[in-house]
């Protein structure tokens, strides 16, 4: 007869170990007569580990799949752990677009003025008023809105939007002449806070940063500041 022992078979008369062409028949060392239990035995238990092999794995590839599944939603989570964006971003997401489109009008006199139409230059400056008129309480309610340590900067870009329209309003007095005094003075103002702007914004991103957000993923390139 033979004995299984792990994966080795072993006459039980002499002990030799039986090769596997020969454990359905005689044992090699003695010539005891073998039976199948032991090749069963030992088919059973090999079937029995390659199952316990296949569950290690599945399990292995399981709880990587968990672990790459945590780290997405970790990653996706704020610094704070609720997955919101703290005041000072979340104001930002709203102010971006009016300091986009901010931009785009001093842009346009910028251009009209290059050009040296008076026509061109009047009609940029008073469209640039009339959207400032409206930009002023927007951007009002944007910091209405405002809850920590970001809410006085916010403010203080209320007031900045407000001196962008006085100067404006200088500059249509002058008619669209670019060489007046009057439009040199009104032009460096407009420089003075737009300077003064990019210098705010800066302060919420270090307000950002302190509740956990990112000021890339709310100060928007076209808003052209660089902190």
């Amino acid at each position: 007869m033979a004995i299984a022992t792990g994966l080795t078979v072993h006459c039980s008369e002499c002990g030799a170990e039986i090769p596997p062409e020969a454990r359905a028949n005689f044992c090699p060392a003695c010539g005891v007569p073998l039976t199948a239990v032991a090749e069963e035995t030992a088919d059973a238990r090999r079937s029995a580990n390659r199952w316990f092999v296949a569950l290690a794995a599945a399990l292995a590839v399981g709880a990587l799949a968990l672990g790459v599944a945590a780290w997405r939603l970790i990653r996706s989570v704020d610094a704070n752990g609720n997955g919101v964006d703290g005041p000072a971003a979340e104001a930002m997401d709203e102010l971006a677009p009016i300091a986009e489109d901010w931009i785009d009008a001093r842009e346009h006199i910028t251009d009209e003025a290059r050009a040296g139409d008076p026509d061109g230059v009047a009609v940029a400056v008073e469209s640039a008023g009339a959207w400032t008129e409206v930009a002023v309480e927007d951007v009002a309610e944007v910091a209405a809105d405002v809850d920590g340590d970001s809410a006085p900067l916010y403010q203080r870009l209320v007031a900045i939007f407000d001196a962008r329209l006085d100067a404006l309003r200088g500059l249509e007095a002058t008619g669209g002449v670019t060489a007046s005094p009057a439009w040199t003075a009104g032009e460096a103002q407009l420089d003075a806070l737009g300077v003064e702007s990019d210098e705010v914004i800066c302060e919420i991103a270090d307000q950002m940063r302190d509740e956990g957000d990112d000021p890339d993923d709310h100060i928007t390139p076209a808003m052209e500041v660089d902190c």
